[in-house]
C-alpha cells in the first residue's frame, strides 16, 4: 500500500489537470456569457460539455453535431497529464509504483467524466444539449490520458526501458521525432503561404464579425483550429486528400464548393490544382531522405534498413492518428475528413521506400570507405622486400657476457638449454662463425658437469665459481 507521500502524489496525478481545466473553462466561460449579455442558465451544463469537447468527444447543441473540435486544447491537456506522471515517477520506481501512477493518470479524469455526462444530462432540460454517447465519451477520454500517461513515463524512464529494446528500435525513436515535425512542419508551411497570399480573404472574412468583439471570437477560434488545416495539408503534402463538405485539397486536383465563414479556411485555395501542384512531392521525397540519412549515420548494415523500416512505421501509425481525430462532423457543412488511413500508409511509404534506400546507400559507401581505410592501413604498415631477399625473424637482445670462453675447457660438459624465442621464429638458428660478431640470442641454460670426465686444468673444487661450468667457445642450439 502507499505511504501517505505517495497517495497524495497520486492524487495530484489524478485531479490536479482535471480541476485546473475546469476553472479554466468556468472562467472562460462565464466572461464570454457576461460580454454577449446573456444571462447565466446552463453555465454548469456548458462547462461539463466544454471538458468533454477538450478530449474530441462529440457535442450537439441544437440537434446540430459538432464533431469537428479543435487540437490545441487537447495538446495542452496531454502535455499536462504527461509532465504530470514524468515527475511522479523516475528511473528508480519500481512496476507497481508505475501502474499506480498511471492508474491515477486516467482514473481521475474518468471521475471527472462520469460527473459531466450527469451534469450536461440536467442541464439537457433547460438548454439545447443533448448528451453524447456514454461509451464514446469514456473510450475517448480513456484514449487520451492513457497516451499522455504512457509518454510521460516513457520518456522519465526512457534509460531503463530502453535497455530491453533491440538497438535498431532505439535508433529509430530521434529519427523519426525529425520526421513527424518535418511533416507537420510542411504543412504549416504551406499554410502560412496560402494565408498570405489570400489575404483579401481572410481578411472579408474577420470583417462579418460585426465590430470588434466578434472579429476577435474568430480570431480566436482560427487560432484553435489552426492544427487541424496544418494536418488537413500535411495529409495533401504527402499525396493524400483532405476534405471539408464538398470541398476536397489534394496536390492531384481540388473540388470546389461552399466553406464555413472561418478565417483561417481562407488557405484553402479556390479552383482546380494547378499544373505544378504535383512537384509538392518532393517534400516528402526529400523528408524521406533525411530519415535514411539519419539512419544510416547511427548505424550500419543491416541495422539500418531495420531502423528505417520501424521509424517509418510509427511516423505512420501517428499521422494516422492525427487525421483521425482532425475531422469529424460539421453539422449542416457535412463532414471534415481526413482519409486517415490513406494518410499513415503514404506516409509510412515515402518514408520506409525513399529512406530505406538512402540507407543502403550510406552504409555502402560507409562500409567502402572502412574498407579502404583498413586496406590503406595495411599497405603502409608493410615493409617492402627486395626479391629473392629471405626474411630473418628478429632475435632478442644480447647475453651479457658475449666474450669467448678460454680454452681449456673438458669437451665433456653437457649444456641443456632452451631457446627464449618469438612464437614465430624458426626452433633452430644458423650458428655464427668464429671472426664475426657474436649473435644476439637469450640462452636460458642449465650446465651440468659430467662427474666421469674430470677437468684436468682445474682443482677439484670447481663449484666455487659459476662461469668456470660454462664452454669456452660460442654456444649454438645443437649443443
Amino acid at each position: 500500500m502507499p505511504d501517505a507521500d505517495e497517495a497524495w502524489a497520486l492524487l495530484a496525478v489524478a485531479f490536479r489537470p482535471a480541476v485546473v481545466t475546469v476553472v479554466l473553462l468556468s472562467a472562460l466561460i462565464v466572461v464570454t456569457l457576461v460580454a454577449a449579455n446573456s444571462d447565466l442558465t446552463g453555465t454548469f451544463g456548458a462547462i461539463a460539455a466544454s471538458w468533454l469537447a477538450i478530449h474530441q468527444v462529440p457535442v450537439t447543441i441544437d440537434r446540430t453535431v459538432l464533431g469537428v473540435l479543435p487540437l490545441i486544447p487537447t495538446a495542452g491537456m496531454v502535455w499536462a497529464v504527461a509532465r504530470g506522471c514524468a515527475g511522479a515517477v523516475d528511473v528508480a520506481s519500481s512496476r507497481s509504483r508505475v501502474l499506480r501512477v498511471v492508474g491515477a493518470a486516467v482514473g481521475g479524469p474518468l471521475v471527472v467524466t462520469a460527473i459531466s455526462l450527469a451534469v450536461v444530462a440536467d442541464a439537457s432540460a433547460v438548454i439545447a444539449l443533448s448528451p453524447p454517447n456514454t461509451l464514446a465519451a469514456f473510450g475517448w477520454v480513456l484514449f487520451v490520458h492513457l497516451v499522455a500517461a504512457g509518454l510521460g513515463v516513457a520518456v522519465t524512464m526512457w534509460p531503463v526501458l530502453a535497455v530491453d529494446l533491440p538497438a535498431w528500435v532505439r535508433n529509430a525513436v530521434r529519427p523519426g521525432l525529425r520526421a513527424l515535425m518535418a511533416i507537420v512542419g510542411a504543412g504549416a508551411a504551406l499554410v502560412t503561404v496560402s494565408l498570405l497570399v489570400e489575404w483579401s480573404t481572410v481578411g472579408g472574412l474577420l470583417e462579418r464579425g460585426d465590430g470588434v468583439m466578434g472579429a476577435l471570437g474568430l480570431t480566436v477560434l482560427s487560432v484553435l483550429y489552426l492544427p487541424n488545416v496544418v494536418i488537413g495539408a500535411a495529409a495533401a503534402v504527402m499525396g493524400g486528400a483532405a476534405q471539408i463538405g464538398d470541398v476536397s485539397v489534394s496536390v492531384f486536383g481540388n473540388v470546389g464548393g461552399s466553406l464555413p465563414p472561418l478565417p483561417v479556411l481562407g488557405a484553402v485555395p479556390d479552383g482546380a490544382a494547378g499544373g505544378a501542384w504535383p512537384a509538392l512531392l518532393l517534400i516528402p521525397l526529400l523528408i524521406g531522405v533525411m530519415l535514411g540519412r539519419d539512419s544510416g549515420r547511427r548505424v550500419a548494415g543491416q541495422e539500418a534498413l531495420f531502423t528505417v523500416l520501424t521509424a517509418a512505421a510509427g511516423v505512420g501509425v501517428v499521422a494516422a492518428v492525427l487525421g483521425l481525430i482532425a475531422g469529424g462532423e460539421l453539422g449542416a457543412f457535412g463532414t471534415v475528413r481526413i482519409t486517415w488511413w490513406v494518410f499513415g500508409g503514404l506516409t509510412f511509404a515515402w518514408l520506409g521506400l525513399v529512406g530505406a534506400i538512402t540507407a543502403v546507400v550510406i552504409a555502402w559507401f560507409r562500409g567502402r570507405g572502412a574498407h579502404d581505410e583498413v586496406d590503406g592501413d595495411s599497405a603502409g604498415e608493410e615493409e617492402p622486400h627486395l626479391p629473392g631477399e629471405e626474411e630473418v625473424p628478429a632475435i632478442a637482445a644480447p647475453v651479457p657476457d658475449a666474450s669467448p670462453i678460454p680454452a681449456g675447457e673438458a669437451p665433456g660438459s653437457v649444456i641443456e638449454a632452451e631457446l627464449v624465442d618469438e612464437p614465430e621464429a624458426p626452433a633452430t638458428a644458423p650458428a655464427p662463425e668464429h671472426d664475426e660478431a657474436p649473435t644476439e640470442v637469450v640462452v636460458d641454460a642449465e650446465v651440468e658437469e659430467d662427474p666421469a670426465t674430470p677437468d684436468p686444468d682445474e682443482p677439484g673444487d670447481s663449484d666455487d665459481g659459476a662461469e668456470a661450468d660454462l664452454p669456452r667457445g660460442p654456444a649454438t642450439p645443437s649443443d
